[in-house]
């Protein structure tokens, strides 16, 4: 092949380059430009586009690592970002390999630290919650086995009631706030007993 020019693609990042070859043109991050000692003129096609495959990983891993630079995220959310970011299949699964080896991305740690900061969640809702963030059904299980679905239910009846007068329109708002957060019949019954609360089936 036969590359006829290199350019800066924007003020903006000197890091990346416009490439333009006899087969297209393609976007080059310079460290792969310079590692493969790409200039103008005939060139290894072979060699060119590994160099390509590479370069875009580069950029791919740089992308989420800023996306991941404000606050931790699941294997989910960095592939929706790269997809979002026009990154083929393969490029966004070399990437998450990569961020998975090195302990960047780990989903249980995600999950674990995400159920700590919700201590108040029904199992039903906890596991709501993690399977929209795409933790595996199966991960999601194991956690959510720890919670105490009455102590938590509880909790949340206690704040609930918190500066509250309990009266029937007051109780019909509990009961519907407790079915809301996912929790069975039994145990909100059970809970409300703890309120002295007589409730109908």
């Amino acid at each position: 092949m036969f590359i006829e020019e290199i350019k800066l693609k924007s003020k903006n990042n000197t890091n990346i380059f416009v490439v333009s070859t006899d087969k297209g043109v393609f976007d080059l991050h310079s460290d792969i430009i310079v590692k493969y000692g790409i200039v103008k003129g005939e060139f290894e096609q072979e060699k060119f586009f590994a160099a390509k495959q590479e370069s875009d990983e580069l950029v791919a891993i740089n992308v989420a690592m800023k996306y991941l630079s404000n606050k931790v995220k699941t294997e989910k959310q960095i592939k929706d970002y790269l997809y979002k970011k026009e990154f083929t299949k393969p490029i966004v699964e070399s990437v998450l390999t990569k961020l998975k080896e090195y302990k960047v991305v780990d989903d249980k740690t995600y999950a674990e630290m995400y159920l700590r900061s919700n201590p108040n969640f029904s199992k039903r809702k906890a596991e709501q919650k993690l399977s929209s963030l795409g933790i595996k059904k199966e991960l999601s299980n194991s956690l959510i086995n720890d919670i105490d679905d009455y102590q938590s239910c509880l909790n949340n009846a206690q704040k609930f009631m918190r500066n509250k007068v309990m009266d029937n329109k007051t109780k019909e708002k509990l009961v519907r706030r407790l079915m809301y957060l996912g929790y069975n019949w039994d145990v909100i019954k059970n809970v409300l007993n703890n309120f002295n609360i007589e409730i109908e089936e």
